[in-house]
């Protein structure tokens, strides 16, 4: 027998003063009394929920009733309770509710077992994966006795179990708890104000002038002696929940409001993600902004289709072709003055003809009939001799300012770099120079992915590879230009030479037409992936820019005529804006995660309720919380990091950084 001594229920007036209460092992005990009487918390004393001064003999033995972890063992092995409106936890099946409880007490239970369980009370065609919403209110009751018996306790304390219920189902339950009293040993106590219900217990406890009275089964009490005080059930050890238990009720309970919480998940994500993609997105821009500061003309504009992230310089292979439609509507710009199709010979590249690579090339120099040969290899170690390159140069560029030395015979033609010219040894032009070399005209196009890294990240993005043909070049050089012509179009170094745009254009059409038909029906017909556009006046290189960035998004789009001071400020702006945002937006993340997992647990006060009545210590329902916490900041991080990396992606694609 369980024995209740010294009870005192005390909340804005005193319930109960020094109140005694015993349960006996195979009877019904009922508890009765007007509302507000106090039966709910002395069942709340019996069950080891409620704390307070009073003194508990527990089958002979007396409870240290400030010991969390002993009466939580208690009440994982020995009690079972149910509450006024059953104790089925509504996100889990019956099954799983029957599962639960038995995993708490320490126990595993089969199918064969819950379908036992069910018989027992009476849910013989109830299907053990049914929802407690599914149910009706009787059978909601029978299923919480249900879970209560896979626990195996001794002692079932019921709260009012059948006020909801109509009379035929109060009877069915009142059969049940007389068969688990009289039949199978337990002892059942009830809080209950229906007369139907309390006449058919064996015990009957009456609160009234603040006082237990019994006023039923005092004959009861003749046959049932008091143990001798022991501790043997209190030596084993109580029933772990390890971190399976945890996890597996998290994933079960998270199928409630399953729609709002991945809204709400994406969401948070989502914006979690903005805020990653917002601060790569300044930093990039600053980083690439400031490399490409000074190396654009005048109203010269620069449209590059660029696609391969985090290059600090415009690569002409790493790129898509502009299509025809996009030119079209480059061409029809009305601020422009002139366009021209950007293309370069390069001395390394792929030669689709002989079906092989080249790393190297050499350029033969004669001067006065003198003819010295040098060696331009991409692998080698030294940084000035990695390879040349010719590009074009345009009426409008005026280059013939920008001559350092120029040939007698010559009154327009090939020029080069000054780079070029200390390499090849050539000091200046007092005699004539001839130059004799290859380099590789484009032909076809092949389509591929590439892939960058960053903070090992793999970032893919597409390409259209040029495929060229060798050729040979034969010219006198007309003039060696100053320091200040550098590549403003490209990372193929500053070994230049620039031909005029007629001739180069003429070159690669004549090499495409004899190769068309053996390349182009295997491969892509070549377009060029850049456009240099001269606009009409200085006052419409913004415009024209807007414009050109208009037509594609991912447009690299490039001129000289820039305010540098302007240009800094918005830098800096952009530094402190983009931190600003990022940090605003986490805040408000934390908070609204903080407020949703606050509402949350508390609309689970019941839930909390029913574990703890269970057994679970303050520890282990700190423990559950956790888990589920855990469970979905993981879910968070996870999705916030693809979306992070998709947004990055993006941004890096579509809004490359200007180079100007």
């Amino acid at each position: 027998m369980h024995v209740l001594k010294d009870i005192n229920i005390k909340f804005e007036s005193t319930l109960i003063e020094n109140g005694c209460l015993t349960i006996l092992d195979g009877k019904i005990t009922a508890i009765i009394g007007e509302s507000g009487s106090g039966k709910s918390t002395l069942l709340y004393k019996a069950g080891l929920i409620s704390a307070g001064q009073y003194t508990y003999s527990f089958d002979g033995t007396t409870l240290d009733l400030n010991n969390d972890a002993e009466l939580s063992q208690l009440r994982k092995t020995k009690i079972g309770y149910i509450f006024q409106d059953n104790n089925l936890i509504e996100t889990l099946s019956l099954k799983e509710n029957i599962c639960l409880a038995a995993t708490i007490a320490g126990y595993d239970v089969t199918d064969e077992d819950i379908r036992k369980y069910l018989i027992y009370v009476g849910l013989n065609n109830v299907n053990e994966n049914s929802y407690p919403r599914q149910l009706s209110g009787g059978e909601q009751q029978r299923a919480a006795i249900a879970s209560v018996l896979a626990k195996k306790p001794d002692l079932i304390i019921a709260d009012e179990p059948t006020s909801s219920l109509d009379e035929g189902n109060a009877e069915a339950i009142m059969q049940i708890f007389q068969r688990l009293a009289h039949e199978d040993g337990k002892k059942v106590i009830i809080a209950t104000h229906n007369g139907k219900v309390y006449n058919q217990a064996d015990v009957i406890y009456a609160i009234r002038d603040k006082k237990i009275n019994l006023i039923k089964g005092q004959e009861q009490f003749a046959s049932s002696q008091p143990g001798h005080e022991t501790n043997t059930f209190l030596s084993n050890s109580s029933p772990k929940l390890k971190m399976p238990f945890y996890l597996q009720y998290a994933k079960r309970v998270a199928r409630k409001g399953r729609v709002q919480r991945r809204i709400m998940l994406a969401l948070c994500a989502t914006a979690i993600a903005f805020s990653s993609a917002v601060y790569n997105f300044g930093d990039a821009f600053v980083a690439r902004q400031e490399q490409f500061m000074n190396i654009i003309s005048d109203r010269e504009v620069l449209a590059v289709n660029m696609t391969a992230p985090f290059y600090p310089a415009l690569d002409m292979e790493e790129n898509l072709a502009i299509t025809p439609t996009e030119a079209e509507a480059i061409y029809k710009i009305s601020n422009v003055d002139e366009v021209y199709p950007y293309f370069e010979f390069t001395s390394v590249d792929y030669d689709v003809i002989n079906r092989a690579a080249a790393l190297d090339a050499s350029i033969s120099v004669t001067i006065n009939g003198q003819r010295q040969e040098y060696v331009f290899d991409e692998s080698g170690n030294d940084p000035f001799m990695d390879r040349f390159s010719l590009i074009p140069y345009f009426p409008e560029q005026n280059i013939t300012k920008r001559v350092k030395y120029k040939s007698n015979n010559s009154d327009g033609g090939y020029y080069i770099s000054a780079q070029l010219a200390h390499v090849l040894h050539i000091p200046d032009l007092e005699n004539d120079v001839t130059l004799h070399l290859t380099a590789f005209v484009p032909v076809a196009l092949y389509d591929t992915i590439m892939n960058a890294w960053e903070q090992e990240q793999r970032i893919p993005y597409s390409i259209d590879l040029d495929l060229s043909e060798m050729t040979e070049f034969e010219f006198k050089v007309a003039g060696i230009l100053d320091d200040s012509c550098i590549n403003r179009y490209s990372d193929s170094g500053d070994n230049l030479i620039y031909a005029p745009y007629a001739d180069m254009k003429a070159t690669m059409e004549g090499t495409q037409a004899n190769y068309a038909a053996d390349v182009v029906s295997t491969h892509k017909e070549w377009s060029p992936s850049a456009y240099v556009v001269f606009s009409k006046s200085y006052s419409d290189v913004e415009i024209v820019r807007g414009k050109l960035a208009s037509i594609n998004p991912n447009f690299e789009v490039i001129s000289e005529y820039q305010d540098v001071e302007a240009m800094n400020t918005m830098i800096n702006n952009l530094k402190s804006g983009a931190l600003t945002i990022v940090l605003i937006v986490l805040t408000i993340i934390l908070l609204l995660m903080a407020i949703i997992h606050m509402n949350s647990v508390l609309g689970r006060k019941y839930e909390i309720a029913l574990l703890k009545a269970n057994g679970l210590t303050r520890r282990e329902l700190f423990r559950l919380i956790m888990v589920e916490s855990f469970r979905y900041i993981s879910w968070v991080t996870i999705i916030a990091s693809i979306i992070s990396m998709v947004l990055i992606a993006a941004v890096n694609f579509v809004l490359q950084l200007s180079r100007s």
